[in-house]
């Protein structure tokens, strides 16, 4: 009795939309949403929110420049204490880790070791070397961007961090892979998370109104690294809209919501991939 439910499944995953049970959420092809049948990014030309665009040539590839292409997680809470992850080049050199426009923020560097290359890419492209830093934010520091720079001996390397307040934030909680264990995320708030492991998805559930317009982002730690992907569902699982790749492979869409009710928005890599260094911000946004 059970081989008809799993042709069901193959055919439906076929045609582009996902088939949810009680607990798992169904992989869609990509073939069934257009947004998603044509990549067409070139990963050296691309950076995220806090990474500086740049391109690989036979000159750069050298890589004698300190650059900073990653970070976990994707964004830090105002108020607490934040062990912040950073990959990229000559970071096992660093000597300090300072905040120019911020100096009441505290950031000390505690580890600086050479870096594994993720599954699937090359440290040429993705750097070499990482750092650990312990971060303390003030409590009324705003949300908003940080500035800051890790100095080295071949130069200075400066990013911005994402930060949140710490009663709009939720972090993701596992198990969250099917509608039923989808965490909850409400008006103005952000949801940090990470794909944990390959084919992994996270789902989350927002309380939206009819003719309602939503921006959602996935903004990655490192989009060199990490290329998600977004689908969005109505409450009876039909699809709505997907997205792959936004100005950088961070996926942002905006939808109008067809009824009142939830709209599920699952998250996961395009490429099946996952593990360190693939944190994200979730953010979802009303357009009025």
């Amino acid at each position: 009795m059970k081989r008809p439910l799993v042709v069901f499944v193959i055919v439906a995953c076929s045609l582009g939309c996902c088939v949810f049970d009680d607990t798992l959420v169904g992989r869609c092809s990509r073939a069934g949403a257009q947004s998603l049948s044509e990549k067409g990014s070139d990963p050296s030309e691309l950076a995220g929110e806090g990474q500086t665009p740049f391109r690989i040539d036979s000159q750069e590839a050298k890589n004698d420049a300190a650059r900073i292409t990653a970070i976990e997680p994707a964004a830090i809470i105002s108020g607490t204490k934040t062990t912040l992850k950073v990959r990229g080049f000559k970071l096992k050199e660093s000597t300090e880790l300072r905040f120019p426009k911020a100096t009441e923020v505290k950031g000390e560097i505690t580890e600086k070791k050479d870096s594994s290359p993720p599954k699937g890419l090359e440290n040429k492209l993705v750097g070499d070397t990482q750092l650990l830093a312990e971060i303390t934010l003030p409590a009324n520091h705003p949300a908003g961007l940080l500035d800051y720079v890790i100095s080295t001996p071949a130069g200075d390397a400066a990013g911005k961090l994402r930060v949140l307040a710490v009663d709009t934030s939720i972090d993701e909680m596992e198990p969250n892979d099917g509608f039923r264990e989808a965490q909850k995320l409400q008006p103005n708030h952000f949801a940090r998370g990470a794909i944990q492991g390959d084919k992994d998805v996270d789902v989350y559930v927002f309380p939206a109104m009819a003719g309602q317009q939503l921006k959602v982002t996935v903004t990655s730690g490192g989009p060199l690294i990490m290329d998600a992907e977004l689908y969005c569902y109505d409450a009876r699982g039909q699809f709505l809209a997907a997205v792959d790749d936004g100005e950088s492979r961070d996926p942002v869409l905006t939808l109008k919501s067809p009824t009142d009710g939830a709209v599920y928005f699952c998250i996961s890599s395009a490429h099946d991939i996952g593990g360190e260094w693939n944190s994200y911000l979730l953010t979802v946004e009303e357009v009025k």
